[in-house]
């Protein structure tokens, strides 16, 4: 889980910025909300603001720090000039992002500083009650730990690609076989970070082969109002081929080579439309279909392409919600609302902060149905970010006296605790 993200020089951020998932412990409303381990723990965060104050800068972070870890030519995909914070003289400054988490009952601190060469701190965090434990320091091409497993062959990978984390060569005997190691790379792994274009090539056989989660795909869009009934159909390919008009399909399987180990997903229109796989000895076309309810009770079931985009949207963020609830991982979500309609948001959020979870939700939102301290949320769930001269200043509804009977979104769009246009301020600008 995450305890706080640590934000300085990226992108909008330019002064330290501290983001927590700390509970306030003198609120007493949504105790399921908190899971009380030794350090208690928050386990959902909605942050709000206007547009282009930093709320997808804030999801970038995360997505940065994951990326950089996981992938050793990350650096050279991107121009890391443009991640830099832009508008100030000092133009050169360090990107610096810490996160602290835990994982399996652990805490920890990994941290990084990109200036030229590379920096990077992995600690067992004390916890702002003793002194962090360093495991490993590792300063351009230059590694110190205990568990490093041969300090040549480190070197010589950081020499051939500099920009690299010592992390993203996880396949190199690198480091020891080392419980604290594997927790990094593990948290690292389950981190999902959803951006709004995101989507998921693969997603009719993942649902398909995982019988869990496709019952959990049921469960929640029966419970928030899409369909009766989600299932997988399955075709024999020359049986399917006949009932379709694609041209130059079997020419497209043959070239991709499908077998029992690969298969070919085709998306269209941002949708699943179908995938062609391996099924003892014979190509299947698998497709959703969803029961939809007609008149005097007629039912259907009709295929993606004639399903909304907000439909399309919500089906790629169950896995993401599974993962969440039942496996205990940390989802970071930008736009929730985007494409869906603001009720069928609310029941999502609802859905998820009643159930039993061992994972954290953190959402980016415009919707203020959200901020319903009564029915789904807590003061201290709630984060805004504003922009001051360029830069984004993130604070959580925390920082102000909050009464649980209060009407926080009335405050929130009455302007009380900032994070929202001016519309007046807009006004006179433009006479």
């Amino acid at each position: 889980m995450l305890l706080r993200l640590e934000i300085q020089n990226f992108l909008s951020f330019y002064d330290k910025t501290v983001f927590d998932m700390f509970p306030n412990p003198k609120r007493e409303h949504f105790q399921n909300h908190v899971y009380n381990e030794k350090i208690p723990l928050l386990k959902m965060a909605a942050i709000y603001g206007e547009n282009g104050s930093g709320k997808s800068n804030f999801v970038k972070a995360l997505g940065f720090v994951k990326s950089f870890v996981e992938d050793d030519d990350f650096l050279k995909k991107i121009n890391l000039g443009e991640y830099r914070f832009q508008l100030s003289e000092q133009s050169n400054l360090p990107i610096s992002l810490t996160i602290e988490f835990c994982e399996k009952g652990s805490y920890y601190i990994y941290e990084m500083t990109i200036n030229g060469d590379i920096e990077e701190r992995f600690s067992i965090s004390g916890l702002g009650e003793t002194e962090n434990q360093l495991l490993f320091e590792r300063k351009g091409v230059n590694v110190v730990s205990e568990l490093i497993e041969n300090q040549e062959v480190v070197e010589r990978l950081l020499s051939l690609n500099r920009h690299s984390s010592i992390l993203s060569h996880r396949k190199y005997p690198v480091f020891k076989q080392n419980k604290d190691i594997g927790n990094l790379f593990n948290w690292f792994n389950d981190l999902d970070v959803i951006t709004i274009n995101s989507n998921i090539p693969t997603l009719i056989d993942l649902l398909s082969n995982y019988s869990e989660l496709f019952d959990f795909a049921n469960e929640v869009m029966k419970n928030i109002g899409i369909t009766n009934s989600l299932t997988i159909k399955e075709t024999p390919l020359e049986e399917w081929i006949v009932q379709q008009d694609i041209t130059g399909l079997k020419d497209v399987l043959e070239s991709n080579g499908i077998d029992d180990n690969s298969g070919l997903a085709v998306l269209r229109n941002n949708r699943n439309e179908y995938s062609v796989s391996m099924k003892d000895g014979e190509k299947i076309v698998k497709e959703f279909l969803f029961e939809q309810l007609g008149v005097n009770g007629f039912k259907k079931p009709l295929k993606i392409a004639t399903q909304s985009d907000g439909t399309v949207r919500l089906l790629t963020l169950i896995p993401a919600l599974f993962d969440a609830i039942r496996r205990g991982k940390v989802v970071v979500i930008d736009e929730l609302e985007n494409s869906i309609h603001p009720n069928l948001v609310y029941r999502l959020v609802k859905y998820y902060s009643t159930s039993h979870c061992s994972g954290q939700l953190i959402y980016t939102t415009h919707l203020t149905q959200l901020l319903d301290q009564q029915n789904l949320i807590r003061p201290d769930e709630v984060w805004k970010t504003e922009k001051e001269n360029g830069c984004t200043r993130m604070s959580s509804f925390n920082d102000f006296k909050i009464h649980s009977t209060m009407n926080i979104e009335k405050g929130y769009i009455e302007g009380r605790y900032g994070g929202i246009p001016s519309i007046s301020k807009i006004a006179s600008d433009e006479q």
